[in-house]
């Protein structure tokens, strides 16, 4: 019988989901999964073959389906595999992939890297998931380093910077730019710090960090009600159904980035003033907002129906995994999946937006405000924004709305 491959790659998505992988691994499947379908669609292809797959190989990356991948390049192998994953998923463990948390450096990089850190952390001020970031792209650059016996920063020279250049250069461009601008920052420590110095900052290629151009998805004050109501039917069929439902109602209500809503701890929320009060991961700065009924309501529903009762180590934070350990959500956990679900069960069409992930409820509460015509300074303060600015990007969904808003002085 013939399968869909619109069905087809939305059963692997959710198996992916089951087996609870990493989210960047789940990414670069999805990439090629729905690279595959595009490559079929434009062949008018609706059923999933085999024999397409191959040819697909063959057309845009000019390799084979085959379990021998060693001699090939990254994206071969990387495409090679999520084809492998589509045909079946179940052989996951063949292609574990080597993440930098597997990499263990020599303790010369590893106090190299830890300085590094703190100097981000403690005298830049950055927030832990720049700091993660950081500290990503700086354990693969000094492995890549030791593997070509450069064990020491002092024979770092113009040839191997080029060369670890060139390996990165086929990379996706978001992770590419993340990885120029690392060296950058890397090199220019390392010449404050005297640790070394050089004028290698001056090989890394120039790029624009952010596209400003490029407009963020919202979702319609109605298709929001909608998701978050689908969500709270299927609290008692999900293992983590009322968390997940108390979380996203959060970011659906309050328009608070999913980050802090995993970092919320029981001294955060004031039940008697009903206010929720935090310090924001990206900021830095406390913001305090009001608890709304509906929102204190569920998270009583699920500390009640669904937490565990003891749970070993930290008991600070408010929402926990459903798994052992029983400890801290990730803060790369994503609710893509469940709301991509929930806009299943509205009957409202997948492509209808192009983001479908949390953030897209911040941007909905941005929007419905400056429809409302409330002065930006308020909007910036409910967003938890530095600087105006910042929510000025938001608002571009709607200029002419934008230029009815009162902006008055700078909002600091």
């Amino acid at each position: 019988m013939k399968q869909d491959l619109k069905e087809l790659i939305y059963l692997r998505e959710e198996e992916a989901m089951n087996l609870e992988l990493s989210l960047n691994m789940v990414k670069t499947m999805k990439r090629y999964w729905n690279e595959f379908k595009d490559y079929c669609n434009n062949k008018n292809i609706s059923y999933y073959d085999i024999n397409k797959l191959h040819l697909y190989l063959k057309d845009k990356y000019n390799c084979l389906l085959t379990n021998n991948i060693t001699s090939l390049s990254k994206k071969q192998k990387e495409a090679i595999k999520a084809m492998l994953l589509l045909v079946n998923i179940n052989n996951i463990s063949e292609y574990k992939v080597i993440t930098y948390k597997d990499i263990n450096l020599s303790n010369y990089y590893k106090d190299v890297l830890n300085n590094y850190l703190d100097f981000w952390r403690n005298v830049k001020n950055n927030s832990e998931t720049t700091i993660i970031d950081k500290k990503r792209y700086t354990i693969l650059f000094f492995d890549y380093l030791t593997k070509n016996n450069i064990d020491n920063l002092a024979k770092l020279n113009k040839k191997i910077i080029l060369k670890y250049l060139d390996y990165v250069k086929d990379d996706i461009l978001s992770r590419k730019i993340a990885i120029y601008w690392n060296l950058k920052s890397i090199f220019l420590y390392l010449n404050d710090s005297n640790i070394l110095k050089n004028y290698f900052n001056l090989l890394i290629p120039i790029t624009k960090r952010y596209k400003q151009k490029k407009l963020h998805t919202y979702f319609s004050k109605e298709d929001s009600d909608a998701i978050v109501n689908a969500i709270k039917v299927e609290v008692n069929n999900n293992p983590c159904g009322y968390r997940n439902y108390a979380m996203i109602l959060m970011i659906a209500r309050l328009g608070i980035r999913k980050i802090d809503v995993i970092n919320l701890k029981w001294e955060n929320i004031n039940w008697q003033n009903n206010t929720i009060t935090f310090i924001q991961s990206k900021t830095k700065k406390i913001n305090t907002l009001p608890l709304p009924n509906d929102v204190g309501e569920a998270i009583i529903d699920y500390i009640k129906l669904e937490r565990p009762i003891k749970i070993r180590g930290n008991d600070d934070y408010i929402f926990i995994r459903s798994y052992y350990p029983l400890t801290k959500i990730s803060e790369n956990y994503s609710f893509n999946e469940i709301i991509k679900r929930a806009l299943i069960e509205c009957n409202i069409p997948l492509d209808k937006y192009k983001q479908k992930g949390t953030h897209s409820f911040r941007h909905t509460i941005a929007t419905e405000l400056i429809n409302e015509q409330v002065p930006v300074k308020i909007i910036a303060s409910i967003l938890g924004h530095n600087n105006v600015n910042s929510t000025k990007t938001y608002l571009e969904v709607n200029k002419q709305s934008l230029s009815l808003c009162f902006i008055g002085e700078d909002y600091e």
